[in-house]
Protein backbone atom coordinates (compact mmCIF):
# COMPACT_ATOMS: atom_id res chain seq x y z
CA UNK A 1 0.00 0.00 0.00
CA UNK A 2 1.43 3.36 -0.74
CA UNK A 3 1.70 6.16 1.22
CA UNK A 4 -1.09 8.20 0.00
CA UNK A 5 -3.40 4.68 0.06
CA UNK A 6 -2.42 4.52 3.92
CA UNK A 7 -3.25 8.17 4.00
CA UNK A 8 -6.85 7.11 2.75
CA UNK A 9 -7.36 4.45 4.89
CA UNK A 10 -9.59 5.79 7.63
CA UNK A 11 -11.29 2.31 9.06
CA UNK A 12 -7.21 2.09 10.40
CA UNK A 13 -7.07 3.31 13.76
CA UNK A 14 -4.96 1.87 17.22
CA UNK A 15 -6.84 0.26 19.38
CA UNK A 16 -8.01 1.90 22.48
CA UNK A 17 -5.77 1.09 25.93
CA UNK A 18 -6.84 -1.83 27.84
CA UNK A 19 -8.16 -2.62 30.96
CA UNK A 20 -4.83 -2.47 33.52
CA UNK A 21 -2.76 -0.53 35.65
CA UNK A 22 0.98 -1.04 36.61
CA UNK A 23 1.51 -0.53 40.01
CA UNK A 24 4.64 0.03 41.92
CA UNK A 25 5.39 -1.57 44.85
CA UNK A 26 8.76 -2.46 47.61
CA UNK A 27 9.08 -5.80 49.07
CA UNK A 28 11.35 -5.94 51.98
CA UNK A 29 13.21 -8.95 53.53
CA UNK A 30 11.68 -11.21 55.56
CA UNK A 31 14.56 -12.58 57.24
CA UNK A 32 15.76 -9.19 58.98
CA UNK A 33 16.67 -5.35 57.87
CA UNK A 34 20.28 -5.23 58.08
CA UNK A 35 22.78 -7.94 56.32
CA UNK A 36 26.26 -8.35 57.00
CA UNK A 37 29.13 -9.56 54.37
CA UNK A 38 28.50 -13.26 54.02
CA UNK A 39 25.22 -13.69 55.15
CA UNK A 40 21.64 -14.02 53.13
CA UNK A 41 19.07 -12.46 52.15
CA UNK A 42 15.56 -13.57 51.67
CA UNK A 43 12.78 -12.10 50.00
CA UNK A 44 9.30 -13.12 49.20
CA UNK A 45 6.86 -12.36 46.65
CA UNK A 46 2.95 -12.27 47.01
CA UNK A 47 1.47 -15.48 45.63
CA UNK A 48 -2.71 -15.36 45.03
CA UNK A 49 -3.22 -12.18 43.29
CA UNK A 50 -5.87 -12.05 40.99
CA UNK A 51 -4.88 -11.23 37.36
CA UNK A 52 -1.79 -9.94 37.89
CA UNK A 53 1.83 -10.06 36.90
CA UNK A 54 5.20 -9.16 37.56
CA UNK A 55 7.42 -7.28 35.23
CA UNK A 56 11.00 -8.00 36.41
CA UNK A 57 13.02 -6.43 33.79
CA UNK A 58 11.51 -2.87 35.02
CA UNK A 59 12.15 -4.40 38.76
CA UNK A 60 15.44 -3.58 40.17
CA UNK A 61 16.99 -4.63 44.60
CA UNK A 62 17.74 -1.17 46.34
CA UNK A 63 20.22 -1.43 48.83
CA UNK A 64 22.62 1.27 50.69
CA UNK A 65 26.33 -0.07 51.75
CA UNK A 66 28.12 1.12 54.28
CA UNK A 67 31.54 0.97 55.42
CA UNK A 68 32.40 0.87 59.37
CA UNK A 69 36.61 0.46 58.89
CA UNK A 70 38.76 3.08 59.34
CA UNK A 71 39.75 2.67 55.86
CA UNK A 72 38.01 3.45 52.34
CA UNK A 73 36.89 0.38 50.36
CA UNK A 74 35.74 0.12 46.36
CA UNK A 75 33.49 -2.25 44.97
CA UNK A 76 34.96 -4.39 42.47
CA UNK A 77 34.75 -3.07 38.93
CA UNK A 78 30.99 -4.38 38.46
CA UNK A 79 29.74 -2.85 41.65
CA UNK A 80 27.03 -3.76 44.55
CA UNK A 81 26.13 -6.80 42.62
CA UNK A 82 30.01 -8.34 42.37
CA UNK A 83 29.13 -8.54 46.39
CA UNK A 84 26.53 -11.68 46.02
CA UNK A 85 28.24 -14.89 45.61
CA UNK A 86 24.67 -17.16 44.94
CA UNK A 87 20.80 -16.31 43.95
CA UNK A 88 18.77 -19.14 44.92
CA UNK A 89 15.50 -18.85 43.66
CA UNK A 90 12.58 -20.76 44.84
CA UNK A 91 9.01 -21.51 43.83
CA UNK A 92 6.60 -23.80 45.48
CA UNK A 93 9.22 -25.80 46.93
CA UNK A 94 10.85 -26.27 43.93
CA UNK A 95 14.32 -24.54 42.89
CA UNK A 96 13.87 -22.93 39.99
CA UNK A 97 17.35 -21.43 39.87
CA UNK A 98 20.90 -21.97 42.00
CA UNK A 99 24.04 -20.62 40.66
CA UNK A 100 26.86 -20.38 42.93
CA UNK A 101 29.90 -17.76 42.10
CA UNK A 102 27.23 -16.08 40.45
CA UNK A 103 29.19 -12.52 41.18
CA UNK A 104 32.32 -14.24 38.86
CA UNK A 105 29.78 -15.06 36.05
CA UNK A 106 28.35 -11.31 36.22
CA UNK A 107 31.66 -9.86 36.06
CA UNK A 108 32.44 -11.82 33.02
CA UNK A 109 29.15 -10.82 31.39
CA UNK A 110 29.23 -7.34 32.31
CA UNK A 111 33.26 -6.85 30.54
CA UNK A 112 31.92 -8.60 27.76
CA UNK A 113 28.95 -6.89 27.25
CA UNK A 114 29.27 -3.37 28.58
CA UNK A 115 31.71 -0.72 27.61
CA UNK A 116 33.86 1.11 29.97
CA UNK A 117 31.99 4.52 29.85
CA UNK A 118 28.65 2.88 30.29
CA UNK A 119 30.82 1.11 34.00
CA UNK A 120 32.06 4.78 34.43
CA UNK A 121 28.49 6.50 34.08
CA UNK A 122 25.31 4.50 34.44
CA UNK A 123 26.49 1.25 35.87
CA UNK A 124 28.42 3.87 38.60
CA UNK A 125 25.47 6.05 39.33
CA UNK A 126 23.18 2.76 39.27
CA UNK A 127 25.15 0.05 41.46
CA UNK A 128 28.85 1.09 42.10
CA UNK A 129 30.38 -0.27 38.92
CA UNK A 130 33.50 1.16 37.57
CA UNK A 131 35.48 1.85 34.12
CA UNK A 132 38.69 0.42 35.65
CA UNK A 133 39.74 -2.70 38.04
CA UNK A 134 37.60 -1.57 40.59
CA UNK A 135 34.54 0.19 41.55
CA UNK A 136 33.04 2.85 43.17
CA UNK A 137 34.62 4.00 46.47
CA UNK A 138 32.63 3.69 50.07
CA UNK A 139 34.76 5.96 52.47
CA UNK A 140 35.81 5.00 55.58
CA UNK A 141 32.48 5.28 58.10
CA UNK A 142 30.78 6.30 54.84
CA UNK A 143 28.10 4.37 53.01
CA UNK A 144 26.99 3.65 48.96
CA UNK A 145 23.50 3.53 47.78
CA UNK A 146 22.65 1.04 44.78
CA UNK A 147 19.87 -0.01 42.62
CA UNK A 148 20.20 -3.12 40.25
CA UNK A 149 17.99 -5.57 38.53
CA UNK A 150 18.18 -9.24 38.84
CA UNK A 151 20.20 -10.23 35.63
CA UNK A 152 21.14 -13.72 34.85
CA UNK A 153 18.15 -15.04 36.27
CA UNK A 154 15.33 -17.13 35.09
CA UNK A 155 13.58 -13.81 36.14
CA UNK A 156 14.70 -11.93 32.73
CA UNK A 157 12.95 -13.99 30.11
CA UNK A 158 10.76 -12.18 27.85
CA UNK A 159 7.48 -12.46 29.87
CA UNK A 160 5.67 -11.31 32.73
CA UNK A 161 5.90 -13.27 35.49
CA UNK A 162 2.37 -14.57 36.89
CA UNK A 163 1.82 -14.13 41.01
CA UNK A 164 -1.98 -15.62 40.27
CA UNK A 165 -0.26 -19.24 41.49
CA UNK A 166 -0.69 -20.76 45.19
CA UNK A 167 2.87 -20.77 44.98
CA UNK A 168 5.17 -17.90 46.51
CA UNK A 169 8.21 -16.90 44.69
CA UNK A 170 11.51 -16.85 47.31
CA UNK A 171 15.01 -15.25 46.35
CA UNK A 172 17.84 -15.64 48.00
CA UNK A 173 20.65 -13.41 47.35
CA UNK A 174 23.77 -15.04 49.81
CA UNK A 175 26.67 -12.57 49.87
CA UNK A 176 30.43 -13.09 49.35
CA UNK A 177 33.07 -12.53 52.10
CA UNK A 178 34.02 -8.69 52.39
CA UNK A 179 37.71 -9.68 51.42
CA UNK A 180 36.11 -11.71 48.33
CA UNK A 181 33.28 -8.99 47.52
CA UNK A 182 35.60 -5.73 47.86
CA UNK A 183 38.63 -4.36 47.22
CA UNK A 184 40.59 -2.87 49.85
CA UNK A 185 43.90 -2.43 51.53
CA UNK A 186 42.86 -4.35 54.55
CA UNK A 187 41.56 -7.48 54.77
CA UNK A 188 38.01 -6.59 55.74
CA UNK A 189 36.06 -8.22 58.18
CA UNK A 190 32.47 -9.54 57.25
CA UNK A 191 30.90 -7.35 60.23
CA UNK A 192 32.67 -4.40 58.93
CA UNK A 193 30.24 -4.43 55.90
CA UNK A 194 26.94 -3.71 56.41
CA UNK A 195 23.97 -4.23 53.91
CA UNK A 196 20.72 -1.98 54.81
CA UNK A 197 17.36 -0.49 53.87
CA UNK A 198 16.64 -3.20 51.30
CA UNK A 199 14.07 -3.38 48.94
CA UNK A 200 12.53 -5.76 46.08
CA UNK A 201 11.18 -2.79 43.64
CA UNK A 202 8.64 -3.90 41.40
CA UNK A 203 6.55 -3.55 38.51
CA UNK A 204 3.21 -5.27 38.66
CA UNK A 205 0.48 -5.50 35.86
CA UNK A 206 -2.81 -5.79 36.83
CA UNK A 207 -5.38 -6.86 34.23
CA UNK A 208 -9.00 -6.02 33.75
CA UNK A 209 -10.92 -9.46 34.14
CA UNK A 210 -11.57 -8.68 30.36
CA UNK A 211 -8.55 -8.95 29.29
CA UNK A 212 -7.41 -11.59 31.93
CA UNK A 213 -10.65 -13.67 30.43
CA UNK A 214 -8.31 -13.19 27.02
CA UNK A 215 -4.95 -14.09 28.14
CA UNK A 216 -5.99 -17.17 29.63
CA UNK A 217 -8.28 -18.44 26.83
CA UNK A 218 -5.79 -17.96 24.56
CA UNK A 219 -2.70 -19.77 26.66
CA UNK A 220 -4.23 -23.75 26.31
CA UNK A 221 -4.87 -24.08 29.94
CA UNK A 222 -1.41 -23.12 31.18
CA UNK A 223 0.85 -20.09 31.59
CA UNK A 224 4.39 -21.44 30.04
CA UNK A 225 7.94 -19.64 29.83
CA UNK A 226 10.84 -20.41 28.75
CA UNK A 227 13.10 -19.38 31.06
CA UNK A 228 17.53 -18.36 30.46
CA UNK A 229 19.17 -20.47 33.46
CA UNK A 230 22.52 -20.80 34.54
CA UNK A 231 24.45 -23.77 36.26
CA UNK A 232 27.95 -23.69 37.47
CA UNK A 233 30.65 -25.76 38.58
CA UNK A 234 34.04 -25.06 40.42
CA UNK A 235 37.50 -27.29 40.21
CA UNK A 236 41.42 -25.82 40.97
CA UNK A 237 44.04 -26.22 39.04
CA UNK A 238 47.60 -26.67 40.59
CA UNK A 239 50.61 -24.50 38.92
CA UNK A 240 52.27 -27.50 37.39
CA UNK A 241 48.82 -28.97 35.53
CA UNK A 242 49.78 -28.82 31.46
CA UNK A 243 45.86 -30.10 31.22
CA UNK A 244 42.66 -30.35 33.50
CA UNK A 245 39.83 -32.61 32.19
CA UNK A 246 36.40 -31.19 34.36
CA UNK A 247 33.54 -33.68 34.47
CA UNK A 248 30.71 -31.16 34.32
CA UNK A 249 27.24 -32.19 36.23
CA UNK A 250 25.21 -30.59 33.51
CA UNK A 251 22.03 -32.55 32.81
CA UNK A 252 19.84 -30.74 31.10
CA UNK A 253 17.18 -30.76 27.73
CA UNK A 254 18.67 -27.62 25.69
CA UNK A 255 22.66 -26.53 26.79
CA UNK A 256 23.51 -23.81 24.81
CA UNK A 257 26.63 -22.56 26.06
CA UNK A 258 29.79 -23.00 27.90
CA UNK A 259 31.35 -20.31 29.69
CA UNK A 260 34.54 -20.76 31.62
CA UNK A 261 36.70 -18.11 33.82
CA UNK A 262 40.47 -18.74 35.27
CA UNK A 263 41.09 -16.91 38.59
CA UNK A 264 43.89 -16.99 41.23
CA UNK A 265 42.73 -19.80 43.99
CA UNK A 266 44.29 -17.47 46.93
CA UNK A 267 41.92 -13.33 47.04
CA UNK A 268 43.11 -10.61 49.20
CA UNK A 269 41.22 -7.72 50.32
CA UNK A 270 43.74 -6.12 47.49
CA UNK A 271 42.58 -8.22 44.93
CA UNK A 272 39.49 -7.46 42.31
CA UNK A 273 37.00 -10.34 41.88
CA UNK A 274 36.72 -9.73 38.54
CA UNK A 275 40.62 -10.10 37.59
CA UNK A 276 41.13 -13.40 35.12
CA UNK A 277 43.73 -14.78 33.86
CA UNK A 278 44.87 -16.82 30.35
CA UNK A 279 47.45 -19.00 31.52
CA UNK A 280 48.93 -19.92 28.70
CA UNK A 281 45.83 -22.07 27.50
CA UNK A 282 46.46 -23.50 23.67
CA UNK A 283 43.66 -25.79 23.37
CA UNK A 284 39.99 -26.27 24.77
CA UNK A 285 36.73 -28.21 24.26
CA UNK A 286 33.91 -30.16 25.50
CA UNK A 287 32.88 -33.81 24.87
CA UNK A 288 29.12 -34.64 25.23
CA UNK A 289 28.22 -38.13 24.91
CA UNK A 290 31.37 -39.32 22.84
CA UNK A 291 30.97 -36.01 20.07
CA UNK A 292 33.50 -33.33 20.66
CA UNK A 293 32.76 -29.54 20.61
CA UNK A 294 33.53 -27.42 18.26
CA UNK A 295 35.34 -30.50 15.95
CA UNK A 296 38.01 -28.45 14.73
CA UNK A 297 39.84 -26.17 17.90
CA UNK A 298 39.84 -22.98 18.19
CA UNK A 299 43.31 -21.15 17.55
CA UNK A 300 45.48 -17.97 18.38
CA UNK A 301 45.10 -18.48 21.93
CA UNK A 302 48.45 -17.54 22.81
CA UNK A 303 51.68 -19.04 23.89
CA UNK A 304 54.49 -18.33 26.38
CA UNK A 305 55.64 -15.92 23.83
CA UNK A 306 53.83 -12.85 23.61
CA UNK A 307 52.59 -12.24 19.58
CA UNK A 308 50.24 -9.65 18.34
CA UNK A 309 46.35 -10.33 18.54
CA UNK A 310 46.87 -12.83 21.27
CA UNK A 311 43.13 -14.28 22.31
CA UNK A 312 41.30 -12.75 19.35
CA UNK A 313 39.88 -16.12 18.05
CA UNK A 314 38.19 -16.73 21.52
CA UNK A 315 36.99 -13.57 21.39
CA UNK A 316 35.68 -13.83 17.83
CA UNK A 317 33.82 -16.91 19.37
CA UNK A 318 32.34 -15.47 22.22
CA UNK A 319 31.29 -12.59 20.16
CA UNK A 320 29.72 -15.72 17.94
CA UNK A 321 27.57 -16.87 21.48
CA UNK A 322 26.67 -13.68 21.95
CA UNK A 323 25.02 -12.94 18.52
CA UNK A 324 26.93 -9.29 18.10
CA UNK A 325 30.06 -10.88 16.05
CA UNK A 326 28.67 -8.46 13.35
CA UNK A 327 27.37 -6.09 15.82
CA UNK A 328 30.05 -3.12 15.42
CA UNK A 329 28.18 -0.85 17.41
CA UNK A 330 28.58 -3.60 20.26
CA UNK A 331 29.83 -2.26 23.44
CA UNK A 332 32.54 -4.26 25.31
CA UNK A 333 35.65 -3.77 27.91
CA UNK A 334 37.45 -6.62 27.59
CA UNK A 335 40.64 -4.39 26.43
CA UNK A 336 40.54 -2.21 29.49
CA UNK A 337 42.84 -2.61 32.31
CA UNK A 338 45.29 -6.09 31.50
CA UNK A 339 43.56 -6.95 28.20
CA UNK A 340 41.92 -9.84 27.07
CA UNK A 341 44.99 -11.63 26.62
CA UNK A 342 46.52 -11.12 29.97
CA UNK A 343 48.60 -14.30 30.63
CA UNK A 344 48.78 -14.22 34.57
CA UNK A 345 48.14 -10.93 36.82
CA UNK A 346 47.20 -10.72 40.14
CA UNK A 347 44.21 -8.66 40.31
CA UNK A 348 45.99 -5.70 42.32
CA UNK A 349 45.45 -2.89 40.33
CA UNK A 350 44.64 -1.97 36.58
CA UNK A 351 47.50 -3.79 35.20
CA UNK A 352 47.54 -7.03 36.73
CA UNK A 353 43.63 -7.39 35.95
CA UNK A 354 43.15 -9.65 32.87
CA UNK A 355 39.46 -10.03 31.26
CA UNK A 356 40.12 -13.60 29.42
CA UNK A 357 36.94 -15.83 29.65
CA UNK A 358 36.09 -18.89 27.27
CA UNK A 359 32.32 -18.78 25.71
CA UNK A 360 31.29 -22.05 23.69
CA UNK A 361 28.13 -21.61 21.69
CA UNK A 362 26.26 -24.89 21.41
CA UNK A 363 23.59 -23.78 19.39
CA UNK A 364 23.08 -24.97 15.99
CA UNK A 365 20.76 -22.19 14.47
CA UNK A 366 22.53 -19.03 15.39
CA UNK A 367 19.46 -16.43 15.92
CA UNK A 368 19.38 -13.23 17.78
CA UNK A 369 17.13 -13.42 20.69
CA UNK A 370 13.71 -11.77 21.01
CA UNK A 371 10.17 -12.98 20.01
CA UNK A 372 9.71 -15.49 17.55
CA UNK A 373 13.83 -16.50 17.46
CA UNK A 374 13.29 -19.85 18.62
CA UNK A 375 14.02 -22.63 16.23
CA UNK A 376 13.51 -25.89 15.62
CA UNK A 377 16.80 -26.94 17.50
CA UNK A 378 18.38 -25.36 20.51
CA UNK A 379 21.27 -26.51 22.24
CA UNK A 380 22.45 -29.95 23.27
CA UNK A 381 20.34 -32.68 24.56
CA UNK A 382 23.12 -33.75 27.62
CA UNK A 383 20.37 -35.62 29.82
CA UNK A 384 21.94 -39.21 30.62
CA UNK A 385 25.40 -38.15 28.52
CA UNK A 386 28.69 -37.40 30.32
CA UNK A 387 29.65 -33.87 29.80
CA UNK A 388 33.09 -33.30 30.14
CA UNK A 389 35.57 -29.92 29.07
CA UNK A 390 38.98 -30.23 28.29
CA UNK A 391 41.53 -27.64 29.17
CA UNK A 392 45.16 -28.05 27.80
CA UNK A 393 48.17 -25.73 28.77
CA UNK A 394 51.72 -24.88 26.97
CA UNK A 395 53.46 -23.98 30.00
CA UNK A 396 53.05 -23.53 34.10
CA UNK A 397 50.57 -21.49 35.61
CA UNK A 398 52.73 -19.03 38.13
CA UNK A 399 50.04 -18.97 40.86
CA UNK A 400 46.89 -22.14 41.94
CA UNK A 401 43.92 -21.07 39.85
CA UNK A 402 40.35 -21.90 40.23
CA UNK A 403 38.53 -22.68 37.15
CA UNK A 404 34.49 -21.81 37.15
CA UNK A 405 32.68 -23.29 34.38
CA UNK A 406 28.46 -22.39 34.02
CA UNK A 407 26.31 -23.87 31.93
CA UNK A 408 24.16 -21.64 30.36
CA UNK A 409 20.66 -23.59 29.21
CA UNK A 410 16.65 -23.20 29.08
CA UNK A 411 14.16 -24.22 31.70
CA UNK A 412 10.28 -24.47 31.27
CA UNK A 413 7.85 -23.30 33.44
CA UNK A 414 4.57 -23.83 33.52
CA UNK A 415 1.39 -22.71 35.67
CA UNK A 416 -1.16 -24.67 35.44
CA UNK A 417 -4.40 -22.56 34.61
CA UNK A 418 -6.94 -24.65 36.70
CA UNK A 419 -4.72 -26.10 39.86
CA UNK A 420 -2.99 -23.12 40.34
CA UNK A 421 0.57 -24.85 40.67
CA UNK A 422 3.96 -24.66 39.15
CA UNK A 423 5.80 -27.29 37.55
CA UNK A 424 9.96 -26.90 36.58
CA UNK A 425 11.63 -28.52 33.73
CA UNK A 426 15.09 -28.08 32.56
Amino acid sequence: MSASTQRLNYSQVPPRASSSRAIRNEITPTNGSSFNANSQIIIDLPANLNNTFCDFQSSYIKATVSNSDGSAANFCGGGFPSMIKQIVLELGGQTLFSCDSWNVLYEMMLSLDSSAQFRDNAGKRLFGAGGNFDGQEIAAGGSVKVCFPLVLTPLMANRYFPLIGRDRLRIRLILDTGVRGLVSANDLTDAQITVSDVALVTYNLELGSDVMAMVAANSGGAFKIAMPSYQSQQTTMATGDTTKNIVLGFSMSSLNRILVAQQKATITGAMTLGARNRNHITRFFVTIGGVKYPMRDVQDLGSATAVGGEGCEPFAEALISQRALCAWSHDSSIEVDGTFALENGGGTNSATTGSFLIDLDLESQRVAGGEGSLGLVAGVNTIGQVVSITLEYSGDHADAQVVNVYGEHTILCSLDLNTLTWSIAV
